[in-house]
């Protein structure tokens, strides 16, 4: 519940702040449980980070997965081939998408 009310505020500052928005989607609840389900997916969230992927966000499983959920303000196909470069290697392959979301955010949607 914690990083949840982290997310929300650093959602809401302008600029966003991506090192605290990164964090905040770390998630602890279910993602280390499903990351063995997941091949590529702990080198995907800790590889692609703000520092690394201009315009990076976030990047978390969203829900229960298999979509990879990245917050971006730019640098979409970057982030997007990188994640796709990583699951390459582990043999799977990827969709993805970017979606433009209320209020002119953009968000990049990795789809298995």
């Amino acid at each position: 519940m914690q990083r949840l009310a982290v997310l929300t505020t650093a959602l809401g500052q302008t600029p966003p702040d991506p090192d605290l928005i990164y964090e905040a989607m770390k998630d602890r609840v279910h993602q280390p449980y499903r990351k063995t389900l997941i091949p590529g997916l702990p080198e995907v969230t800790s590889s692609i980070t703000p520092a690394t992927h201009p315009g990076l966000l976030g990047i978390c499983l969203s829900g229960a997965g298999p979509t990879i959920l990245a917050l971006a303000t730019g640098g979409y196909e970057a982030i997007a081939e990188d994640a796709r470069k990583i699951f390459e290697g582990f043999d799977i392959s990827i969709d993805w998408k970017v979606l433009e979301v209320v209020a002119g955010s953009t968000v990049a949607d990795v789809i298995e």
